[in-house]
C-alpha cells in the first residue's frame, strides 16, 4: 500500500512541473537599442527574465528572431542580476542577458520569440536540500525592429562605408630632416561602431617625394581601430608639407556624414641629418681609388660581363648548327639555294649576336669624374659613399638629371653628367 501511495505522489509531481516551472518565471520581456538602427550600425538586443527569488536560467536560448539574412546577432552573454523588491509585494529578481546585433539591409518587423532554457532551484528537505532543473519553454514580449537605410542624399562619393563616430590621429617622425631621409607617418583611426571594409589611403604626397605603399599594421573589430603606416623621403626642401588621409563615415545619432582628418604634417629642414642611427647606419666605405687597385671591378660586374658575353655567343652559336642543319638537307637538291640560305641564316646569327652585345654594353657604366653618391637623388641628401674616375657602375633606374646605380653591393644616384656617355 505505501508503494502505491508513493507512486501516485511521483505522479502528481510530474503533473505539476510545468506549472511549477511556469511559476518561477514570471515574465520575459526584450528590447532592441536603439529600436530604429541603420544597416550596418551595431545595435543591443536586450532581454529581461523576472523569476522567483533564487531562481537560475542556464542555456537560454531565444528562437524567433529575425533571419541571419537579415541580422546577425553574436555574444549573447549575462549582463547581471537584479533584485526588486516593491514595497507591499513579493521579491523578484531580473535576469539581464544582452546581444550584439547589426542588420544587412533595410526592414521592419515585430518579433516574438520564444525564450528556451533550463530552470534551476534549490529544494530544502529538511535538513538537506538540493537542486532541481527543469526544461523551460515560454514566450517573450513582442518587440518592434525597423532597420532603416543609409541616406543617399548627399553622400560622398569617397564614403569609407563606416558607421558610428571616428577620429583620425597621426604623426610624422622625424619631422627636422635633410633630403633624403626616411619620414615615418603613422595614422590611427578609431572610436565606437562599424568599421566595415573601410581603409586609411594616404594621398599621393606630390613630386617632391619618394612614398612606399602604406601597411595595415592593425584592424580591430571591436572597439573598433584602424592603423596604417607609411614611409616617405623628401628628395627636395620643396617637400615641406605632407598631406593627411580624410575618412568619410556615417554618424546615426546625427544622421548626416562626416568627415575626420588631421592638418597637414609640416617638415623643417636641417643642413645636418637628423640623428636616426637604425635608419641612416649605413656602411660608406669609399671606392677603392684607380691609383691604389687597377680600377678593382665590383665582383657583381665582372659576373655580369662574363654571362653577356655567353649571351652574345648564344645567337651566333645557335645560327651556327642552324646553318649547317639547313644546308646539308638542301645540299643534296639544290646546292646553290642551300649555300645561300646557309650564309643567310649565318647573317642573322652575327646581327643577333651584336644587338645582345650591345645590350648588355648599355648595362655598364663608368664614372668619368669624382662623384659623391647620394641615398637620394638631390645634392642635400646623406652622402653614402665615393666614386672615382674609371669606376665601373650597374644602373638601375633613372629619374630626370639622375641615374641610381650599384657599385660593391652598394646602391645610390649619381648625377647622370658624372658618367661617361
Amino acid at each position: 500500500m505505501k508503494s502505491v501511495f508513493r507512486l501516485l505522489q511521483a505522479l502528481s509531481l510530474l503533473l505539476f512541473i510545468p506549472a511549477i516551472v511556469l511559476g518561477q518565471i514570471q515574465q520575459a520581456t526584450l528590447r532592441f537599442d536603439p529600436p530604429t538602427p541603420f544597416v550596418g550600425q551595431p545595435f543591443t538586443l536586450t532581454l529581461d527574465v523576472t523569476v522567483n527569488p533564487g531562481i537560475e536560467l542556464e542555456n537560454p536560448i531565444i528562437e524567433g528572431l529575425p533571419d541571419p539574412s537579415l541580422a546577425r546577432f553574436i555574444n549573447f552573454v549575462t549582463a547581471g542580476r537584479q533584485t526588486l523588491r516593491p514595497e507591499g509585494g513579493r521579491a523578484t529578481d531580473v535576469l539581464r542577458y544582452t546581444a550584439e546585433g547589426r542588420a544587412t539591409r533595410p526592414f521592419v518587423t515585430t518579433v516574438s520569440p520564444l525564450l528556451r532554457g533550463q530552470v534551476i532551484e534549490r529544494v530544502s528537505l529538511g535538513v538537506f536540500s538540493q537542486m532541481r532543473s527543469f526544461p523551460v519553454t515560454c514566450r517573450i514580449s513582442s518587440a518592434r525592429l525597423s532597420v532603416r537605410d543609409l541616406p543617399r542624399q548627399n553622400r560622398p562619393a569617397d564614403f569609407s562605408g563606416a558607421i558610428g563616430r571616428f577620429t583620425l590621429s597621426g604623426e610624422a617622425s622625424p619631422v627636422t630632416v635633410a633630403p633624403g631621409d626616411l619620414v615615418t607617418l603613422s595614422y590611427t583611426l578609431t572610436g565606437s561602431g562599424w568599421l566595415a571594409d573601410a581603409a586609411l589611403v594616404p594621398p599621393d604626397p606630390g613630386v617632391h617625394f619618394k612614398t612606399y605603399p602604406a601597411q595595415e599594421t592593425a584592424r580591430v573589430d571591436s572597439p573598433p581601430r584602424l592603423s596604417i603606416r607609411q614611409v616617405v623621403i623628401p628628395l627636395s626642401t620643396n617637400a615641406a608639407v605632407v598631406a593627411t588621409p580624410r575618412v568619410v563615415y556615417f554618424d546615426p545619432d546625427a544622421v548626416a556624414y562626416r568627415t575626420t582628418t588631421i592638418e597637414p604634417f609640416r617638415l623643417t629642414f636641417a643642413q645636418a641629418a637628423t640623428t636616426e642611427p637604425a635608419i641612416r647606419r649605413i656602411d660608406a666605405t669609399p671606392a677603392v681609388r684607380p691609383a691604389d687597385a687597377d680600377l678593382a671591378r665590383p665582383p657583381e660586374l665582372a659576373l655580369a660581363e662574363t654571362v653577356a658575353k655567353i649571351r652574345q655567343l648564344i645567337p651566333l652559336a645557335a645560327a651556327l648548327i642552324l646553318a649547317a642543319a639547313v644546308t646539308a638537307l638542301l645540299f643534296r637538291f639544290r646546292r646553290i639555294p642551300a649555300v645561300i640560305v646557309g650564309i643567310l641564316i649565318l647573317a642573322l646569327g652575327v646581327a643577333a649576336s651584336r644587338r645582345v652585345s650591345q645590350a648588355a654594353e648599355a648595362r655598364v657604366l663608368e664614372v668619368g669624374v669624382s662623384v659623391t653618391a647620394r641615398l637620394a637623388p638631390s645634392d642635400r641628401a646623406l652622402p653614402l659613399f665615393d666614386l672615382y674616375p674609371g669606376a665601373f657602375v650597374i644602373p638601375l633606374e633613372h629619374t630626370p638629371g639622375w641615374v641610381r646605380v650599384r657599385s660593391s653591393d652598394r646602391e645610390a644616384w649619381i648625377p647622370v653628367t658624372s658618367v661617361k656617355k
